[in-house]
């Protein structure tokens, strides 16, 4: 038995060797740029409110977006890899409603994305079973277009914890990074082209902070009292003869039906024991109720700062900071060790183009083929990406912008 399981297990090596052994990469198999495809949901059109019309003008956006692509110098006839572009008419965010404070989608210029892929070229079996494919996975290059979720929301660390559950658009501002192949970077994994000079993010004004914080804080207030009111009307049901009596008689009400002659007996016991350990949540609704007067207390904080606050203090930009003090976090624009409280600049827009005009092209999921130190396999992925960014015409890109 012994030898015949080494033997399986041999041959299923070589097996898995031979496979490995024929499938290779081609490096000189001339590629091709696949079909263009395009998709738009039912279900975005209506969240956008774009006409058949529009839709019809954003692909052509984004198919001129395509030709500039394709002629970049080693992609426009391929060797060794083959291109799938893909376009898209959505919002990265993937949300069908804007959250309060931003514009509505119908009234914003339309979101797009164009998705760019390099596939290698390789080839399965040998001899006259040989096959060549050039799909599967590779690293891609995402272009968003119009769409400003996608920079503020990508960068690392971006959220503010106390208004993870609120809906709000309001984020950190990431550290300043060096450029990439010409390309402002946002973040670790966003490339920026736009041609005005105002930025992709607006300041968040110190009022309207705390007025999200006690906001968040009111939030928080309702589970927290939901809690403390849970376990206090528990000690309550242990505690309270009335309700005890009332179980009680209920118990001897249908303890003809039951087959036990100790039912209340056994019940009656149970009772008991039930108002003993009432003792034992006396602690936790103490701490329950201490966590509930000082979420109480800095509610009450953060609207006497806000009502304290003068004229100028009240447009000054916010930022957030590492503190133990909730209050503390939240300060005045600029200070040491705190970032930036910022949103999406809506008025980067010219709201007088049509909304398929493309007016602000974001790039992405490059990181992971710049931060790479072993050099690729093949031609395709990153290969092909990092040339990509390296050459592409960025004039064309901004005369194509408007």
């Amino acid at each position: 038995m012994r030898n015949k399981k080494w033997l399986a297990a041999t041959v299923m090596s070589v097996m898995g060797s031979v496979a490995l052994a024929q499938t290779r990469y081609v490096a000189n198999a001339p590629g091709t740029w696949k079909p263009w495809r395009f998709t738009a949901y039912p279900d975005h059109q209506r969240a956008l409110g774009a006409r058949p019309s529009d839709v019809k003008e954003v692909e052509a956006q984004l198919l001129r977006l395509n030709e500039i692509l394709r002629k970049v110098d080693g992609l426009t006839k391929p060797v060794g890899f083959s291109v799938e572009t893909v376009g898209l008419l959505e919002l990265a965010s993937g949300r069908l409603s804007a959250i309060p404070g931003e514009p509505k989608l119908p009234a914003r210029p339309l979101p797009a994305q164009l998705n760019f892929g390099a596939y290698p070229v390789m080839e399965f079996g040998s001899g006259t079973a040989a096959k060549r494919v050039d799909t599967g996975e590779t690293a891609q290059l995402l272009f968003f277009v119009n769409d400003l979720s996608q920079p503020l929301l990508s960068a690392p660390d971006h959220g503010v914890p106390e208004f993870e559950r609120l809906e709000v658009d309001v984020v950190r501002l990431p550290p300043p990074q060096p450029d990439v192949f010409g390309f402002e970077r946002y973040g670790a994994d966003t490339l920026v082209l736009k041609k005005g000079a105002e930025p992709i993010w607006a300041a968040v004004t110190y009022s309207e902070t705390l007025a999200i914080v006690a906001r968040g804080i009111d939030q928080r207030l309702v589970g927290e009292r939901d809690a403390a009111n849970r376990v206090q009307a528990q000690y309550d049901e242990f505690t309270d003869p009335a309700k005890r009596a009332q179980r009680i008689a209920e118990y001897k009400k249908i303890a003809p039906l039951q087959k036990d002659p100790a039912y209340v007996d056994k019940m009656t016991k149970m009772e008991a024991v039930k108002e003993k350990s009432a003792a034992t949540l006396l602690p936790q609704i103490a701490s329950l109720k201490a966590v509930v007067a000082r979420s109480e207390q800095e509610a009450a904080a953060a609207r006497a700062v806000a009502a304290g606050l003068s004229a100028a203090e009240k447009v000054l930009p916010a930022c957030y900071a590492r503190d133990n003090e909730l209050l503390a976090r939240f300060r005045r624009a600029p200070a040491p060790g705190c970032d930036p409280l910022v949103r999406a600049n809506w008025k980067l827009f010219n709201p007088a183009l049509p909304r398929s005009a493309p007016q602000v092209l974001t790039i992405s999921h490059f990181e992971r083929c710049i931060v790479a130190n072993q050099p690729s396999a093949h031609e395709g992925g990153c290969t092909a990406n990092k040339r990509l960014l390296e050459s592409i015409d960025k004039a064309a890109l901004l005369a194509w912008l408007q």
